[in-house]
This record gives C-alpha cells, structure tokens and sequence, in this order.
C-alpha cells in the first residue's frame, strides 16, 4: 500500500512539472508580423513613420539578436484633405550606448501640417507586396479653447483648488470620439554646482486617505468630461517632494507651472493609456495585451494635439517653501 501511495505521489509531481513546463513555455511556433507605426502631430509639418518586423533568437534572450529590424524601401503615402503625401527614407547617427551600431533608420514628410479635423490615411507597400494601412481623425487646434479659472498658483482669492475646463468651439465635441490626457507640471531648476538642470514636477488632481497615509491620485484619460481640476493641497504637496530630503532647499529656482492637454484619438489613447498601465521602473510583464489598429499588421497610426496655459507661481508661496525664484 505504500509503495503505491508513493507512485501516485511521484507521478503527480511529474504531471505537475511536466504541467507547468508547457504553460509558461515563452517560445510557441514563430510567425512574422511587420510593425508599422506612425503618429501624427499637429504642431509641425515634419511627420515620421517606422516599419520594422519582429524577429526569432536561439534561446529566450531577444537582446542577442544584433541585426536591425527596420525594413527599407517600403512606399508610405498619407491621405488627408484630397491630397497624397509621400514619405521618404532617411537615417541618422544612433548614440554611443544604443542597442545596434548600424544608422538609425525612418520615413519622413516635412510637407504635412493637418489643420482641420478631418479624416487621415496611411498605406505602407513592403518590398515584398505586402500592404499595411489604417485610417485615423486629426485633432485641429485652431478650434480648441482651454480656460483656467486662475492664471497663477496658488489660485486667486485664496481659493483651494484650481480648475481647467475646454472643448471645441461651434462643433459637437461628444461626438468626435477624442481622448483628453490633462496634467499640471510645475517647471523648474536645480542649481548643480553652478549648472542648471531643467526639471519638471507633475502635480495630482487629490490626496486620497489610506491606510497608509494620503496618496496622489493624478488624472486620467478621458473622453466625453471636458473639465479637471487640482487641489491645492496636492499642489502643496508636489511642491515639498521638489526637495524632498535635501536641506538646501535656495538650489531648487521655481519658474512657473503649465497646465498642459494632450488630446488623442482612440487608437493612441488605447496605446497610450496601456502603457501607463502596464509599464513601470519596478515591474516585468509577460502578459502586456498588443494593441494595434494596423490592418495586415500590428502598430498605431494617430494622431495628437496640445494645448497649454501656462501660470505664474506667486513669489511669497515659493519662498514658504525655501525654494528661490527665477
């Protein structure tokens, strides 16, 4: 009887193992995909766009791989407000500590400034014939506004938040589908033996109560809330964490604050979104989900806009603090 029991037992442990070698193999049957990416920007006419392809290595380690994934002499064109805009190739010199020692290479346009918010297109023809393409809506900001309820910090008539709202002007914002991504930054420098450094502080909308004290809670990416705002307290806050755990507090020269309003489509926020979700200086994921809207391929083709205001930061609330003034 128990030379029995103990078969079983063996013979579990070995279906467990065997088990658990199968679900966490990283390697499954490799397949090609190309990888096609490009985001456009509507502050300038220089636009570029990559495609690359993912690639095998012996072993798991994908570092060992050495040759540069980029492929050339694809045919890019943009379509948007009735014309065609091609893209060239082109290459610069990567630095010193880069993974591959080989140019680094792109396409480019610097003849598209999308102004209107109007549908955009991207075909990508490989040497190979295969095609990849997406479509997208450009985010103009000619009819944008954003207002702030105070131009400087802290806010007017010592009230104790801040708030921002904005939308577009004479159009139906909530049906255009566009993500908003706001933040206030505090802009400064730190004064390193005589050289500045230029930093910037990002500041939390509130301070939630835990168990282990207030945490900052930043804002999120919306889309149909057209308005944001920021308390004081959590402004005081990113203030004293400029110089946390430095006792000289006159190197660090408060210049001002920006409140800043990336706004997306929803391919880029999709994308944008996830990485703040899944990737961090602590973390390892093997379970990051793709996200892409390239049809035969993967990657991300948007768009994206900002619009800022920018705040004077009061001398005395600087100078509470320790900190110097610009």
């Amino acid at each position: 009887m128990k030379k029995i029991k103990l078969l079983i037992i063996v013979l579990s442990v070995v279906f467990i193992f065997n088990s658990c070698d199968d679900s966490v193999n990283p390697k499954a049957d490799f397949e090609e995909e190309y990888i096609l990416s490009c985001i456009i920007r509507a502050d300038t006419t220089y636009q570029m766009a990559t495609i690359s392809h993912t690639y095998n290595v012996e072993g798991f380690d994908p570092g060992t791989n050495t040759s540069d994934p980029f492929i050339k002499g694809a045919r890019i064109k943009i379509y948007y407000n009735d014309a065609v805009y091609d893209f060239r190739d082109t290459s610069i010199a990567r630095s010193g500590d880069a993974r591959y020692n080989t140019p680094l290479n792109f396409y480019y346009t610097n003849k598209l400034q999308p102004i209107y918010s109007l549908p955009i297109k991207i075909e990508a023809l490989l040497p190979n014939g295969k095609l990849l393409k997406a479509e997208s809506e450009v985010i103009s900001l000619s009819t944008v506004f954003l207002h702030a309820t105070s131009n400087t910090l802290p806010p007017q008539a010592g009230a104790s938040k801040i708030s921002f709202n904005w939308g577009e002007l004479n159009v139906p914002v909530i049906s255009k589908g566009i993500y908003y991504s706001p933040e206030l930054v505090i802009l400064y420098s730190y004064n390193n033996k005589g050289i500045k450094e230029k930093r910037q502080k990002k500041v939390p909308v509130y301070l939630l109560n835990t168990i282990n004290g207030k945490e900052p809670v930043y804002p999120r990416i919306v889309t149909g809330i057209f308005d944001t705002s920021f308390e004081m307290e959590a402004v005081n806050r990113a203030m004293e964490e400029i110089s946390e755990g430095d006792p000289d507090k006159s190197n660090y020269i408060i210049e001002n604050a920006i409140f800043r309003l990336l706004m997306m489509d929803a391919a880029l926020a999709n994308y944008y979104s996830l990485q703040k979700t899944f990737l961090d200086e602590f973390s390892v994921r093997i379970n990051q989900p793709d996200v892409t809207n390239i049809q035969g391929g993967l990657g991300i083709f948007g768009s994206y806009s900002i619009k800022q205001i920018s705040l004077e930061i009061a001398g005395n609330y600087i100078s509470s603090f320790g900190y110097s003034t610009k």
